[in-house]
C-alpha cells in the first residue's frame, strides 16, 4: 500500500506532534517539512523522519508528491499560508483557530470552493471517537433535557509569544477558548444565545484570561473559564434533568463519567486502546473527503469555522481588543450572538 504523502508547514511543537502521529499511522507519513530556517528543517527532518525538507513554504507547496498540507504556522497568517497552498492546488488542514478573524477566514473557505479542493480546520475535538460518543449519549436522553454546561480550560502559556503578541493573533480566545466554544456549539447547535464576556489582559493588550456566558432559551445556559496564567482542572460538567455528564481532560478525553441527578455513578467511557495521540481522527477524515472529491469534512464544515470565527470576532468587538492586521472597521455583528 502506498502511503498518504502530508507536508508540514512550520516546525514548532505541534508540528512534532503530527509527524509523531503520522509515523505511527497506517498507510500515512510525514513526507515534508517546511520552515522558513532550512536548518530547522532538517533538523526536523532528522528527528522525525522526513524525506523532503524544505526553506520556504512556497517549494512544499510546489512539491507534486505531497498530497495533504497541515498548516501549523501562527494564527496570524494560517489564512495567507492556506490561500498559497489553495492557489498551487493542494488541500490544506489547518491548525486552528482558522484563522485571526472571519473576514481572512470566508476568504479561504471561498477560495476552497472556487477551485473544489479539500480545506479543513483541524478542529481535533470534532473528530474524536470520545467526544461522539458523547453526542450519542447527549441524543439517547440518558441525563436528559440538557439545561447548563460549565467548561474550563487552562494551561501555563503566559510565557509563549504566540499568546500574549497581537501581532501573532495572541490570546487566550483563539488558542484555547476554541475548544469549549466548540464543544457547546456541538450540544447546543445554532440555538440563539445573548452573551456576556469579559477578559483580564497582559499588558500587551491580548487576553490572557476570558470568561464568557451563554443564556440561551428555556433557562439554557453556558459558561466557560479559560485562563493562560495556570493549569486549569480541563474539564466539562454538562447538566440535564435526570443526571449529569462529567468529561475529564477537555483536549481529550480521559473519561467520560455518567451520573444519575443523586449522584450515583452510573458509568465511565474511556479512550480506545488503538488511539495513538488522537490527532490521526483528523488526518483519516482529510483523506477520505480528497478521495472523494469534497471540500470539507461532515465532522467540521466550513459553515461552522465560519459560524464560530464570526462568534469569536463578535466577543473580541466587546472587548476592544483588535488585531494589529485587521481592518479598521470590524464588520458589524449582531448584538444577540450565535454559538
Amino acid at each position: 500500500m502506498i502511503n498518504f504523502r502530508v507536508g508540514i508547514i512550520g516546525a514548532g511543537n505541534i508540528a512534532g506532534t503530527i509527524a509523531d502521529t503520522l509515523n505511527k499511522l497506517d498507510a500515512f507519513e510525514p513526507y515534508a517539512i517546511a520552515s522558513r530556517d532550512i536548518n530547522k528543517a532538517n533538523e526536523f527532518g532528522d528527528k522525525y523522519n522526513v524525506e523532503k525538507r524544505y526553506g520556504s513554504y512556497e517549494e512544499l507547496a510546489n512539491d507534486p508528491d505531497v498530497e495533504l498540507i497541515y498548516i501549523c504556522t501562527p494564527h496570524s497568517n494560517h489564512a495567507e499560508v492556506a490561500k498559497m497552498c489553495l492557489n498551487a492546488g493542494k488541500p490544506v488542514l489547518v491548525e486552528k483557530a482558522f484563522s485571526y478573524d472571519s473576514i481572512s477566514t470566508e476568504e479561504v473557505l471561498n477560495l476552497s470552493k472556487e477551485k473544489n479542493i479539500f480545506c479543513g480546520e483541524a478542529m481535533w475535538s470534532r473528530f474524536l471517537p470520545m467526544y461522539k460518543q458523547l453526542m450519542t449519549y447527549i441524543k439517547s436522553g440518558i441525563i436528559g433535557k440538557v439545561y447548563s454546561m460549565h467548561c474550563s480550560i487552562g494551561y501555563k502559556l503566559f510565557d509563549k509569544e504566540r499568546i500574549t503578541n497581537p501581532a501573532l493573533a495572541g490570546g487566550a480566545l483563539l488558542d484555547l477558548g476554541v475548544y469549549p466554544i466548540n464543544i457547546i456549539a456541538m450540544i447546543f447547535g445554532t440555538e440563539p444565545a445573548t452573551v456576556l464576556s469579559s477578559c483580564a489582559r497582559f499588558s500587551s493588550g491580548a487576553d490572557a484570561q476570558d470568561m464568557i456566558h451563554f443564556s440561551m432559551k428555556e433557562g439554557r445556559s453556558a459558561t466557560v473559564f479559560i485562563t493562560t496564567m495556570y493549569t486549569a482542572d480541563n474539564s466539562i460538567k454538562i447538566y440535564g434533568d435526570k443526571g449529569y455528564i462529567i468529561v475529564e481532560n477537555i483536549l481529550n478525553p480521559t473519561a467520560i463519567k455518567l451520573y444519575k441527578a443523586d449522584g450515583e455513578l452510573i458509568g465511565t467511557t474511556e479512550p480506545l486502546d488503538t488511539q495513538i495521540t488522537g490527532y490521526e481522527y483528523e488526518f483519516i477524515a482529510a483523506r477520505d473527503a480528497i478521495i472523494l472529491g469534497r471540500t470539507e469534512c461532515e465532522e467540521m464544515p466550513h459553515s461552522e469555522t465560519l459560524r464560530l470565527m464570526r462568534f469569536m470576532d463578535s466577543v473580541r468587538k466587546t472587548w476592544r481588543y483588535r488585531f494589529p492586521m485587521e481592518p479598521n472597521e470590524a464588520p458589524a455583528t449582531n448584538p444577540t450572538a450565535r454559538v
